[in-house]
């Protein structure tokens, strides 16, 4: 897996001070459906799951959302990506202070 495909929690709960943490996280729902990296990882931990075999422990599959490392995984969607981006960007603690 590619590191510019997961974000830190930090980043984003940046993202969601900007947004309806509801409304935010169904948008990541519906892209994961439309990603066939997530769609593929979340087969192979139902499949692991449905056989009694050891789910690993930096995986977790939660409300229809995937963590890697307690990262929220974010699905290969330009559109959500860059409103993520612009939520990390524009967020008053990535400012410069004393500056306008």
């Amino acid at each position: 897996m590619k590191e510019k495909e997961i974000l830190s929690s930090a980043h984003i709960d940046a993202a969601l001070t900007r947004t309806m943490k509801d409304w935010f996280l169904e948008k990541i729902r519906e892209g994961g459906k439309e990603d066939e990296k997530r769609q593929e990882r979340g087969s192979e931990l139902v499949k692991l799951r449905e056989s009694g075999k050891k789910i690993p422990d930096e995986w977790i599959e939660k409300d229809v959302l995937l963590f890697y490392k307690n990262r929220l995984y974010i699905p290969e969607n330009k559109s959500l990506q860059t409103e993520i981006a612009q939520g990390c960007h524009d967020a008053w603690v990535a400012g410069h202070f004393r500056q306008e």
